[in-house]
C-alpha cells in the first residue's frame, strides 16, 4: 500500500509546491495573474478579438473570460464593444494604458522567467521540457 510517502509522491508533491510557488510569486511581482496576462497579450497579437474566440484560445469558460475582461475594461487596459448589425458578438481591443502596461508587463515576465531559469543548462532545460511534455499527454489519457 502506498502511503504517499514514495519518491514518486514526493516528487508529485514538489511539483505542486512549485507551481503554486510560481502562481503566487509572479502575481505578487507583476501584480496581475498569468491568465489576465495571456488575455491582454493574445488581444495585442490579434489587435482586436471576438470575446468568443478569445475564450476558446484561453480555453476559460464564459463566467471567467467576463470577469478577467470586465476587470482589465475597469483598470482602463482594454474595451469592450459591440459592433451592428447583430450586436451579439463583443470584440476586445487594448487602450493605449493597455499597450504601455503590456509591454511593462511582458517585461517584467521575461525577468521572472530568468530568474526562475537561472542556473540550468541548455541540456536540463530541453530534457525537462521533454518530460513535461510526456507528462502532459499521461495526464489526458484515461486512469
Amino acid at each position: 500500500m502506498d502511503d504517499g510517502c514514495s519518491e514518486r509522491a514526493l516528487l508529485l508533491a514538489k511539483m505542486h509546491q512549485l507551481c503554486k510557488n510560481m502562481n503566487q510569486t509572479f502575481e505578487a511581482k507583476l501584480q496581475m495573474s498569468a491568465t489576465k496576462l495571456e488575455l491582454l497579450y493574445q488581444v495585442s497579437c490579434g489587435h482586436e478579438q471576438n470575446q468568443q474566440a478569445l475564450q476558446h484560445s484561453l480555453n476559460l469558460d464564459a463566467a471567467a473570460i467576463t470577469r478577467h475582461l470586465r476587470k482589465l475594461e475597469e483598470d482602463g487596459l482594454l474595451i469592450r464593444e459591440k459592433r451592428a448589425p447583430d450586436r451579439r458578438a463583443t470584440f476586445i481591443r487594448l487602450t493605449e494604458l493597455g499597450e504601455t502596461r503590456l509591454t511593462q508587463l511582458m517585461a517584467q515576465k521575461k525577468a521572472f522567467q530568468k530568474q526562475l531559469l537561472d542556473g540550468l543548462t541548455e541540456q536540463e532545460l530541453l530534457n525537462f521540457a521533454d518530460i513535461l511534455e510526456r507528462m502532459l499527454m499521461n495526464s489526458t489519457r484515461s486512469f
